[in-house]
């Protein structure tokens, strides 16, 4: 039974709600004075307590997917399981495809499939076999190595779209999407709770956006330490592996292009911060970003003593406010989003936008009322795509 499960989640709901019902039912018949009938008592009110909060964190997790299997909750990491998948690209070292049927992936993280595209096209493949694939697209779990770092992106997953499977786009090089997380968080948020593939699907059957691969993983390598996307000195490169290596991989293992013209990035909180960054610190890889509910100061990362070596200055370099308003700007485009209630970034968005100068284009998207949360954020998302849409051109 998977963490992220449906199942799970109604199974430790009921058992809670069953806890508390028998307490209810069996509190009269254990009423007695008697040192073992208030030890029975107790002992049922803190089983039940248990379960209540065991059932409320379940579907929190199952919400926000901070983990994605039992595996990362317990920091056990099976070696990914190579798979041949047919009409799948073939992948070089730095991409591993071990699994590459969407129906069972999403049955592991999260209750709902994949919906089917408008225009009757059908659920994504389960197998991208036949002209399935050439129609929804294909989803392909994957595992990305990074040859520069050494470092590893852990479960991530690659949306094909259906153009890159047709024969009248076997020589074009497709734009790409790098899709970040927040923290904590896994990459079944942008699969299940943000729905990016089936959004981009939609919009692509819609001619709303351009075909585009985006490649959807979670903002630290190295789970639970929030690296903040950074190169820790003498730690871990987690800025490089993401900006370097990850670009790479992608482009070694699938038709995409390799101009920063076509490669672009969003992502939600902490990874709204770290699209920034690296749009901002990479305009050699990356033309454009999007910012949903980031924030634009370095932070210390959790479960990290030291992100900056003790150095103010390698932290001020880290602080996309800091570096355009004492550096010279980017040649990059970068969208940012929040909410004028309810978003606690907001004040730190505008001063950012502000901040802004040419050859940077910055762009903003204010809605009147929304939060930190998928919710919010999944408004968002149909105009970020258009947005990144209308500047990455393919290859």
């Amino acid at each position: 039974m998977g963490l992220t499960s449906g199942t799970l989640i109604v199974t430790a709901i009921v058992v809670a709600a069953a806890s508390m019902a028998a307490i209810v039912w069996a509190w009269p018949r254990l009423a007695g004075q008697q040192l073992t009938h208030l030890a029975v008592r107790l002992g049922l009110i803190a089983v039940s307590q248990v379960l209540v909060i065991s059932a409320f964190l379940i579907w929190l997790n199952g919400y926000f997917s901070f983990y994605a299997s039992w595996s990362q909750l317990f920091g056990v990491r099976a070696a990914p399981r190579a798979v041949a998948a047919r009409q799948a690209p073939q992948s070089s070292k730095p991409v591993t495809i071990y699994a590459s049927q969407p129906g069972s992936l999403l049955g592991q993280r999260g209750p709902a499939p994949l919906a089917a595209p408008a225009g009757g096209a059908g659920a994504l493949p389960r197998n991208g076999s036949g002209p399935g694939a050439a129609v929804t697209g294909k989803l392909l779990q994957v595992t990305i190595r990074g040859e520069r770092t050494g470092l590893n992106s852990g479960p991530a997953d690659v949306y094909l779209p259906p153009q890159y499977f047709q024969p009248a786009y076997q020589r074009v090089r497709f734009p790409v999407v790098l899709a970040l997380t927040g923290y904590p968080g896994m990459v079944g948020g942008i699969v299940n709770r943000l729905q990016l593939p089936e959004v981009a699907a939609r919009l692509l059957a819609a001619h709303q956006i351009k075909p585009t691969v985006f490649v959807m993983l979670g903002v630290s390598p190295l789970m639970p330490l929030d690296t903040e996307c950074t190169d820790i000195p003498a730690g871990p490169q987690v800025e490089s592996f993401l900006a370097q290596d990850v670009t790479h991989a992608i482009q070694q293992s699938f038709r995409v292009t390799a101009s920063p013209a076509g490669w672009g990035t969003i992502g939600y909180s902490t990874g709204g911060y770290c699209a920034a960054k690296l749009a901002m610190m990479y305009p050699d890889r990356f033309s454009a970003a999007v910012s949903m509910a980031g924030y634009y100061q370095a932070l210390r990362g959790q479960y990290v003593p030291d992100l900056w070596g003790g150095s103010i200055g390698y932290k001020l370099e880290n602080s996309p406010i800091w570096r355009l308003e004492h550096l010279p700007a980017p040649p990059v485009s970068i969208l940012v989003t929040s909410s004028r209630v309810g978003e606690g970034s907001l004040r730190g968005t505008l001063a950012f936008l502000k901040a802004i100068h040419p050859p940077m284009r910055g762009y903003s998207l204010i809605i009147p009322q929304g939060g930190h949360n998928f919710h919010t954020w999944s408004r968002e998302l149909v105009p970020s795509l258009e947005w990144l849409s209308r500047r990455l051109t393919a290859g």
